[in-house]
């Protein structure tokens, strides 16, 4: 399929997503996406464009001041977050460490060059394909969540990637409804004892908030492309 192909596909799927008014210009190249401007029904014009060291001091803003400390202690996608950068510069050296792989790639979300919100999909060249969103607490309930994930469906596509995966925290209902929305379905069940830091971290915060801590476990979804059809399912 050619460059032209691709991103006229990858309009017509967007095209269909109920969150979309119109999707203007897109750029693709070697089938990842580079860039797309999008009108959306709920913030109105925004860019989704591919990660790179300039997008770094937005991004590590997003990171320190948009999101607060729940969404932030649990999306720490490694390598850029899985300790916290000090810097933006620090951020956008890993960034360009990060873009000396092959298996990654990364998008920030813009609304008048403000990042208000980021989405992953690594490992595409493995059985274990992952992505992975975060959205500004300012623009959260605006279905940009679903919008974003969308988008890293249609990249998975283009990819050819058969199926993927995201991993959530059981009580989080607003996240498993929203990948549920995008045809993930849960797949299995892992043992807190893999991700302990981020348990212990959840019960600290249930006796700070003075209630009682709650049981919780870490959810796989899996979405299988070959079972759902461009745009309308996803």
């Amino acid at each position: 399929m050619s460059v032209g192909n691709t991103g006229e596909t990858l309009r017509q799927h967007l095209q269909l997503n109920p969150e979309v008014v119109s999707v203007g210009k897109v750029a693709v190249e070697d089938n990842i996406i580079q860039s797309i401007s999008l009108e959306t029904k709920t913030v109105g014009a925004v860019t989704v464009r591919r990660l790179d060291t300039d997008a770094a001091p937005g991004l590590f803003e997003l990171y320190t001041e948009g999101l607060s400390e729940k969404p932030r202690r649990l999306f720490t996608p490694y390598p850029l977050f899985h300790t916290p950068p000090a810097s933006a510069g620090e951020l956008a050296s890993r960034i360009a460490n990060w873009g000396k792989e092959s298996d990654w790639t990364a998008l920030v979300l813009l609304k008048d060059e403000l990042v208000i919100g980021f989405a992953l999909l690594k490992r595409f060249h493995t059985e274990q394909v992952t992505s992975g969103i975060a959205v500004r607490d300012d623009f959260l309930k605006r279905k940009l969540g679903y919008l974003l994930q969308s988008v890293i469906v249609e990249q998975a596509r283009l990819l050819a990637v058969r199926k993927f995966h995201v991993k959530i925290v059981s009580d989080n209902m607003a996240s498993m409804r929203l990948h549920e929305k995008c045809g993930f379905r849960q797949t299995r069940i892992l043992s807190p004892d893999l991700y302990k830091e981020m348990f212990a971290y959840l019960s600290g915060r249930d006796q700070r908030d003075g209630k009682e801590a709650v049981e919780r476990q870490l959810v796989e979804m899996t979405i299988d492309l070959h079972e759902t059809t461009g745009g309308g399912s996803a």
